[in-house]
């Protein structure tokens, strides 16, 4: 037996099975499981059983004659196995030392390990090239960030440059307005005036005009023509650009919004209360406030004028705390529907049917983006209450 031989080459370890063959090759023992790693299982010669061994004949003679101590054929793949086969001496002849009557063919099973290196080599490539798709990707994400940031910036200069045409059109809308209302003040005046010309003309005509008469009828037309002078100040007031924030009395600078307007709300029936502290000071850009003001005078009157009942009105309350100017514009004109007041402010959202949904919007960009300010809205009994809060010093 050649148990002794099988233990020194295997080092007892169990991934191994043998063969022992003669110089025939024939096979003379075997270990009980290695018809495992062979393809057939039946006949004597070795090469029957593993054909890998076909054409080694110099490197078993160099063996069996004691010139080479091991021969390896690495990594065979045999019945869904990996195999390493050795070749070792086995038994010495008797007659000669260093030359051996048989040889032990051992075969290493290395399924695991290769197939964990495969696994790895694998994975290692696998690895690298998701590593060089990660950098291609990188690199594509980097140029389509850049793109984006560009096509963010264009995008952002198209929606300033849109916001200024909105407002512009916004003041312009609102200059209209103005216009006819100031028109329609102007009437007043004018057929007054017209009048106190056509007394003194007919006076004079008919040798009449004393000289009481005619300064009493000049200092009418002095007046009225006064009044009329005011209204296009204040209105050129209300429309000058100011670009720097300054310190401003919001009850004065409300006052001659309402001086401009007031004959148009009287006129259908809409009282306009302004009350408070008259000494609030705000820091802002007192004209773009107006601007919001008059908005929401305009909105209010909009929904009277849908909805009108026999005591419309419009309070606008200042007052101050902690540092903060607060301008409260509350109304009794039916409040906003529930399901859009929280989105009330957003562009284009509007309870109005012919409305453009951009007046809102816009007064709350100049309180609290232009102005550094705050601006929102709730339902009241019967109405609706916007509140503007504005710092009062330039640190805020």
């Amino acid at each position: 037996m050649h148990i002794q031989e099988v233990f020194n080459a295997i080092y007892s370890n169990h991934c191994y099975e043998y063969f022992i063959i003669n110089k025939d090759y024939q096979v003379v023992e075997y270990s009980d499981k290695v018809f495992e790693y062979c393809d057939t299982q039946t006949g004597n010669d070795i090469f029957e059983f593993i054909p890998e061994l076909y054409g080694l004949d110099n490197e078993f003679e160099e063996i069996f004659n004691g010139k080479k101590e091991v021969y390896k054929i690495p990594i065979v793949s045999k019945n869904n196995k990996y195999i390493n086969i050795y070749i070792y001496p086995g038994r010495e002849e008797i007659a000669q030392y260093k030359n051996y009557e048989t040889l032990i063919i051992l075969l290493e099973d290395i399924t695991t390990i290769a197939t964990t290196k495969q696994k790895l080599i694998q994975e290692k490539n696998e690895n690298t090239l998701l590593l060089q798709e990660i950098s291609i990707k990188n690199k594509q994400l980097e140029l389509y960030n850049n793109k984006m940031q560009e096509l963010v910036r264009e995008e952002i200069k198209k929606n300033l440059e849109q916001q200024k045409m909105i407002e512009l059109q916004a003041r312009y809308s609102q200059m209209g307005e103005i216009i006819g209302m100031i028109t329609h003040q102007w009437k007043q005046p004018l057929n007054a005036i017209s009048m106190m010309a056509n007394v003194l003309m007919l006076k004079q005509q008919n040798d009449s005009l004393d000289k009481k008469i005619l300064e009493e009828k000049l200092d009418d037309i002095i007046m009225q023509v006064k009044y009329m002078s005011q209204t296009v100040n204040d209105f050129q007031y209300f429309f000058n650009p100011i670009k720097d924030k300054m310190y401003f009395n919001i009850f004065d600078s409300i006052q001659s919004v309402l001086d401009l307007v007031k004959s148009e709300y009287f006129h259908k029936n809409i009282t306009v209360f302004l009350d408070g502290d008259k000494s609030v000071q705000a820091v802002g850009l007192p004209n773009e406030v107006n601007q919001v003001i008059l908005s929401l005078l305009k909105n209010s009157k909009d929904e009277f004028i849908k909805n009108p009942h026999s005591n419309m009105w419009i309070k606008i309350y200042i007052t101050s705390k902690d540092d903060k100017a607060i301008i409260e514009v509350s109304d009794n004109a039916g409040g906003i529907p529930e399901d859009i007041i929280d989105k009330i402010f957003d562009i284009y959202v509007t309870t109005k049917q012919d409305g453009s949904g951009i007046g809102l919007n816009i007064s709350k960009s100049m309180i609290e983006e232009h102005m550094n300010g705050e601006m929102y809205v709730e339902n009241i009994e019967n109405g609706a209450k916007f509140t503007i809060i504005l710092p009062t010093t330039m640190d805020n």
